[in-house]
């Protein structure tokens, strides 16, 4: 619909779709408030969390002032939970890097689905299954600085405000397309600094607009592609499990590498690897699945913007880095 104005500058040129990827979703300022705002509707007396996970999720859940109980995984990243689960626990599980589709579905057989969460932050195009509540995070795969979404079954009231200030968290967006991806890290940092706040808050409408522009069939073939490229160039080194040829749209290509802490090498060589859940070494064991986890796994990016002849230079010097060279 017109705005009611009519004359003066023009707006960005979007190629609005008619419908977002998920067509049932609620919008919201980020991921951490769709759960945020789920939680405090629905009250659940306790939620079971991985100890592999992001601060932010309990951030959320203590704001809701929902109950923590906590699991551990397995060497298959299986959640380990009792048997039977207490009448009014509910149970949140991350779809690690888009790679945990056994784990969900041997979730649902086991306990009631009504009463799980999904986090698919790192499984955009892992479509949700049915069970009490999906969320997700498209700005870990597209060129957006906030929005969250939430997929759940159960009748929910809108948030009452709505995110006025997502143009205020461009800059390092603007500042990529100018002087490359160093230039706006700063810029980056403080957007998502501005996330932390936790509150109920509807999607604003710059980041619901430049969603609806986005080519997502495009985008998934493409990461698609790029992750089975890295998975023919790295196999051989890559001593994980997870990495499977039927990856929807994949976050990354995870590199498991327990030879020496690649990161700091890797981002001296322009390859900015992201570095997930530091904080997760202060309640593990050094020797655990969750460490082991955050120490060696390296999130090679595999998305959108490269072509293969790209990834050739990235691949030799991922190969170079670990030849020491």
């Amino acid at each position: 619909m017109h705005s009611g104005t009519f004359g003066g500058y023009f707006p960005l040129e979007l190629n609005l779709s008619e419908q977002h990827y998920y067509p049932t979703a609620r919008g919201y300022r980020s991921a951490r408030s769709a759960l945020y705002h789920l939680l405090t509707e629905k009250k659940p007396q306790r939620l079971w969390l991985p100890r592999l996970i992001c601060q932010s999720v309990i951030e959320a859940v203590k704001a809701a002032r929902v109950e923590i109980a906590w699991y551990t995984l397995d060497e298959a990243l299986f959640p380990q939970l009792p048997a039977v689960l207490a009448e009014s626990d509910f149970v949140l599980f991350v779809d690690y890097m888009g790679h945990c589709q056994p784990q969900k579905e041997k979730l649902m057989r086991l306990y009631p689905a009504g009463r799980i969460i999904f986090d698919h932050s790192q499984s955009f195009y892992n479509a949700p299954e049915p069970v009490f509540a999906t969320v997700y995070s498209p700005r870990k795969f597209f060129g957006v600085a906030d929005g969250g979404l939430l997929v759940t079954q159960d009748a929910m009231p809108l948030p009452a405000s709505q995110d006025r200030d997502s143009f205020t968290r461009m800059t390092h967006l603007l500042l990529q397309h100018e002087y490359g991806t160093r230039a706006g890290y700063e810029d980056f940092q403080h957007a998502e600094t501005a996330l932390e706040d936790i509150e109920a808050s509807r999607m604003s409408a710059l980041t619901e607009k430049l969603l609806l522009s986005v080519n997502y069939q495009k985008i998934k073939a493409v990461r698609q592609r790029n992750y089975m490229f890295l998975r023919q160039q790295l196999a051989s080194i890559n001593a994980s499990p997870f990495c499977a040829d039927d990856i929807a749209g994949p976050f990354c290509y995870p590199l498991y590498f327990t030879g020496k802490k690649l990161r700091p090498r890797l981002i001296e060589q322009g390859i900015f690897v992201a570095s997930y859940w530091q904080e997760v070494l202060s309640h593990v064991s050094e020797k655990s699945v969750e460490a082991d986890y955050v120490n060696y796994m390296v999130p090679l990016p595999c998305d959108q913007r490269y072509e293969i002849a790209d990834l050739k230079v990235m691949c030799q010097r991922v190969l170079d880095v670990i030849a020491g060279k």
